[in-house]
């Protein structure tokens, strides 16, 4: 009679502990849209201010559009059956017409979600959720995958198992590469008991990978930090994933594939939404990709012979000497790593980049746009001499290969669209011979940053 009484003073406690868990995220999740809602109204800054303050969980960042209310349904109910950590979920909803909106607004407590009129394509959609995340991990997840027992356990298991594990994904049974795994179940019921015999966490099973497709992705927040958005020149989807991945590696982080780690994914929702789209748009951001990287594998080789096993962060790949901006109109101009406030000088030719990007750099003392305007022309009078460069001046080989002079090294820009977006392809270029290029050791190449449509992250 005690141990059924026992059983059954646990079996109790256990339900307050699970509706206790359940309030707690429904209050959290109201007061956190409220905060959010209010600081938004007064500004963007503000906005920060009030509500990017991190918690110890992970927050689970799912984009969805069109016809896919359902398949959305099932992801976030597998969430709440299979998640015991602490999270948050968080939709970006891209210009749905069926009856998205009206689900996530019946979820208010349970989700966090925002609703846009036009489709911000994957990345922009991302973008924005990562915006509004507040974990301490931050997890992509396609609106048409349902998770299982032990999935995030196991995945975060793996990714603080090393500081040089950028991200994690795991496998499945529809996708490209080296994620997918060979299935024979019939039914959601056959699939997670397939899972749960599967996802036990196993360290001889965690495989570095040269990509990680998006459907799944975890990283720590402070790679986030440092590796920023995903870029938003890729058009709806397709290719952002494996720009992200490779400047994770071009950091020096490995990317990892949890191969005891298993997640349903109904897979090809958003590219069959395209119809005869779908051609043009990857062809589209396949040339986008090839246009931003050029030999990629070749570069990725050069920079992880200079990184010597050690790590980086995006703005080690950033030219000095350039005037930036981010959401708001204020300028900035970056020498040397640290970004300096300009004091009027509107007017200036700026680089639009993301908040993320724009933090990277420590802040200065401001200076005048009158002082900006005098280093530039000193720059543009700079002729060949014997003595050393000064800092911040472009140069010019016989080849046509253009590099930044900074300190004792030079640093080179990968391609024309590098220049480009940082607005130095019309600027002085003095001519470099030989003899003087091997006076100076080879930096970081110069890349450009992830592109930013949307006018708020």
């Amino acid at each position: 009679m005690r141990r059924i009484e026992r059983r059954s003073f646990t079996a109790r406690r256990s339900k307050r502990s699970k509706k206790f868990n359940q309030l707690y995220r429904m209050g959290y999740n109201l007061g956190y849209d409220n905060a959010h809602d209010y600081g938004y109204q007064n500004g963007w800054e503000a906005g920060v201010v009030s509500y990017s303050q991190p918690f110890g969980g992970t927050s689970i960042i799912i984009v969805t559009t069109n016809d896919q209310r359902v398949h959305l349904q099932n992801c976030i109910d597998s969430i709440y059956a299979y998640t015991p950590e602490p999270f948050e979920i968080i939709i970006i909803d891209n210009a749905s017409t069926d009856d998205t909106a009206a689900y996530l607004k019946s979820l208010k407590g349970k989700v966090r979600y925002r609703v846009f009129k036009s489709n911000l394509g994957f990345a922009g959609g991302t973008n924005q959720g990562l915006r509004l995340a507040r974990g301490d991990t931050l997890l992509f997840l396609n609106n048409d995958t349902i998770v299982t027992k032990n999935w995030l356990t196991n995945m975060l298991t793996c990714l603080h198992s090393s500081e040089k594990i950028g991200l994690v994904g795991p496998v499945t049974n529809y996708i490209s590469g080296e994620q997918l795994i060979e299935t024979h179940y019939t039914s959601t019921e056959e699939m997670h008991r397939f899972a749960k015999a599967f996802n036990k966490s196993d360290p001889g099973k965690w495989v570095p990978a040269g990509r990680l497709t998006g459907f799944c992705v975890l990283m720590r927040r402070n790679v986030f930090e440092r590796l920023s958005y995903l870029d938003e020149g890729f058009e709806i989807g397709n290719c952002e994933d494996d720009d992200f991945g490779f400047r994770a590696r071009m950091m020096g982080l490995e990317l990892v594939v949890a191969k005891d780690t298993f997640i349903h994914h109904v897979g090809s929702v958003s590219i069959k939404a395209l119809g005869d789209q779908f051609e043009k748009v990857y062809s589209k951001n396949l040339d986008f990709y090839s246009r931003k990287w050029g030999d990629s594998h070749s570069l990725l080789h050069e920079v992880q012979q200079k990184l010597g096993g050690s790590t980086a962060s995006m703005n080690d790949f950033y030219p000095s000497h350039t005037i930036v901006r981010g959401v708001l109109p204020q300028l900035y101009w970056v020498e040397n790593g640290i970004r300096h406030p300009i004091e009027g000088g509107m007017s200036l030719l700026a680089s639009r980049i993301s908040q993320v990007d724009l933090r990277s750099w420590r802040i200065g003392p401001p200076i005048s746009s009158q002082a900006v305007e005098e280093k530039l022309a000193h720059l543009a009078q700079v002729v060949k001499t014997e003595g050393p460069f000064p800092d911040g001046l472009l140069v010019r080989t016989s080849e046509n290969i253009v590099y930044q002079v900074k300190g004792d090294k030079l640093h080179r820009f990968i391609n024309d669209w590098a220049m480009l977006f940082w607005h130095l392809k019309e600027r002085h270029q003095v001519t470099i011979d030989g003899q003087s290029l091997e006076q100076y050791a080879q930096g970081m190449p110069i890349i450009a940053p992830a592109s930013i449509v949307a006018n708020n992250v």
